[in-house]
């Protein structure tokens, strides 16, 4: 059983919805334009992961920037494409003594509880000032960095909206103006986490693929969106639809997808009010799981094999204008 929060707001449960999302907040300060991306879609299994870290990874090496990646999915996917296991196990295990800290942390290190079974007090839990773990520095001064999730994770996604909503915009603003760009992997649910990632964004790209049930599954996740929008005032707009695991030349299946591409981009064309459909796609291929078994993004690949999927990743940071020529 959850215990309650005291000290904020009166609490309610927020059920469960099914969406994920990639969302992009542009901060200004005296010294530098930061983006905060996120990463959201209706639909688990569309490659939502894959494009975060990847993009994150092109980012770091490929141009040079500061990039941390948030890992708000309590499946850790994002984590454990970066982390070897030693290193994940020291961020994630259950030991009250444990130093090293993860996204749960920082939800849940500054909170007083009260358990509503036995009346018992107790926390905060853990100091949130060792979230942070540097994954990579690259050649030409870019680097790549990790808050890590956890599957504790999974009880936050219960908690009441009101109560952990701001809490990742506050904790970006504090400590993330390091950063180039901050990339937040999503939950494929709407639920407080991935709404709390979208209050600390401004823009949502959706992974889809094109297959029947992305479809269908767009509408419903568009107009899930704009409610939550507008109950929460979540400033975050949809810079797009990226089509994932599109298959490539030669494969049986492509006539079917590009039929399903153009009837997402209909329906995106048709939306009030209507959102992009970036013309670049990401292929399907085995090099991402690959990367994934070795937790290393393409983009730290010198295989030349992995040329043309990194070439892809560019031209989707280019569409987004995460890089020069967008809009």
């Amino acid at each position: 059983m959850l215990p309650a929060w005291t000290g904020e707001a009166p609490g309610w449960l927020l059920p469960n919805g099914v969406a994920m999302a990639y969302a992009a907040t542009t901060m200004t300060d005296a010294s530098k334009k930061r983006t905060v991306l996120a990463v959201q879609n209706i639909k688990g299994g569309v490659g939502k992961t894959t494009i975060a870290v990847n993009l994150a990874a092109l980012l770091a090496e490929k141009h040079h920037k500061q990039v941390l990646v948030i890992d708000a999915d309590p499946q850790c996917n994002a984590s454990l494409y970066l982390l070897d296991d030693p290193r994940f196990d020291a961020r994630t295990r259950n030991d009250p003594q444990r130093q090293e800290g993860n996204l749960y942390d920082l939800f849940h290190g500054d909170v007083r509880y009260l358990d509503v079974v036995t009346g018992q007090h107790y926390g905060p839990k853990r100091s949130t000032s060792n979230c942070r773990e540097l994954v990579r520095t690259c050649a030409g001064g870019g680097s790549l960095s990790l808050v890590c999730g956890s599957a504790e994770l999974f009880d936050v996604q219960e908690i009441a909206a009101e109560l952990v909503l701001p809490r990742l915009k506050r904790w970006i603003r504090t400590t993330g103006d390091a950063y180039d760009h901050v990339i937040i992997d999503c939950p494929p649910s709407i639920s407080s986490l991935s709404l709390s990632a979208l209050k600390a964004a401004d823009s949502i790209l959706v992974p889809m693929a094109a297959d029947v049930f992305s479809v269908h599954g767009l509408r419903i996740l568009l107009e899930t969106l704009a409610r939550y929008k507008k109950v929460y005032d979540i400033q975050a707009k949809v810079a797009g639809v990226v089509l994932s695991l599109f298959p490539p030349d030669g494969d049986a299946r492509r006539t079917g997808a590009e039929n399903y591409a153009q009837r997402i981009r209909e329906a995106c064309a048709t939306n009030v009010p209507a959102i992009p459909c970036l013309m670049q796609s990401i292929s399907r291929d085995n090099a991402y799981p690959e990367s994934f078994e070795k937790r290393s993004p393409l983009p730290f690949s010198p295989k030349p094999a992995h040329d043309r999927l990194v070439d892809e990743l560019d031209a989707i940071a280019t569409e987004l204008g995460l890089i020069g020529g967008g809009p």
